[in-house]
């Protein structure tokens, strides 16, 4: 009896065996389902990531094309206004080139004009004055006196005239003067210091033209303080102030 119960319990232990065998296949059941639906959770989830992705780097590039869009169209209104303040500023010198030419042309009209109406006065002064007897040379007029007076008095003559003594700067004007052929007073003196000879307009002389071993009046103590001219190409000498002689009148032209 004893054996059979033992047989009995070795033949049940089998199938205890089988049991857990059994519990055992649906451990691996549910371990097999659970590694076949862990992929797909997997996958659906890196789906759902790389479509986040995706529209994060669209609304990144869609962000950026915009800034440069508008990057564009800012340099290009300023590129605009930069061509439109130099055209602005070419005109406006333009403008202010052709205001400046203008103004030239007018100052030189007016400077033509000017000369012209010069011209026109020195003609008409010197036809007055030819009419009166007067002679012109190189810019004046000339007259000598038509009485004999002394270098004072022919030199108040002159300036009753508006005019003074005649003052000699050049060889051509000496030329000219000594065309008269008559012994004449000029407007040279050293009344005011003895051996410095000045003319009426208080300068200097500087060019002379005197006649041989004159001026002769300071070596002999004679008082001769006032210049003549003759008739020759140097032919000044000085003499009394007191003489009687013509005086040559000189006038000169506007200018």
């Amino acid at each position: 009896m004893d054996h059979l119960t033992d047989v009995y319990a070795n033949v049940e232990e089998p199938s205890g065996q089988k049991k857990s065998l059994s519990k055992s296949s649906e451990s691996v059941y549910e371990d097999v389902l659970i590694e076949t639906l862990e992929p797909n959770r997997t996958g659906a989830t890196l789906s759902g990531v790389k479509k986040s992705s995706c529209r994060a780097a669209a609304v990144v590039l869609g962000l950026l094309c915009l800034l440069l869009l508008t990057g564009l169209i800012t340099l290009g209104c300023l590129f605009s206004k930069g061509n439109s303040e130099r055209q602005t500023k070419m005109i406006q010198l333009q403008t202010s080139n052709n205001n400046l030419t203008n103004v030239q042309d007018n100052f030189q009209k007016r400077v033509e004009e000017l000369a012209k109406q010069r011209t026109d006065l020195q003609g008409k002064i010197r036809d007055q004055h030819t009419k009166q007897g007067w002679v012109y040379f190189n810019g004046s007029m000339y007259s000598i006196s038509s009485l004999a007076m002394s270098w004072l008095d022919s030199r108040a003559y002159c300036v009753q005239r508006f005019a003074d003594l005649v003052i000699i700067n050049s060889e051509e004007e000496q030329k000219f003067i000594s065309n008269f052929k008559k012994p004449v007073w000029i407007g040279l003196t050293d009344r005011e210091t003895e051996g410095r000879w000045k003319w009426v307009d208080g300068t200097p002389l500087t060019k002379s033209f005197w006649n041989p071993l004159e001026p002769n009046g300071q070596p002999f103590q004679r008082d001769e303080d006032c210049a003549e001219n003759y008739y020759l190409e140097k032919n000044w000498n000085d003499d009394k102030c007191e003489h009687k002689k013509m005086g040559i009148c000189e006038k000169m032209l506007p200018p």
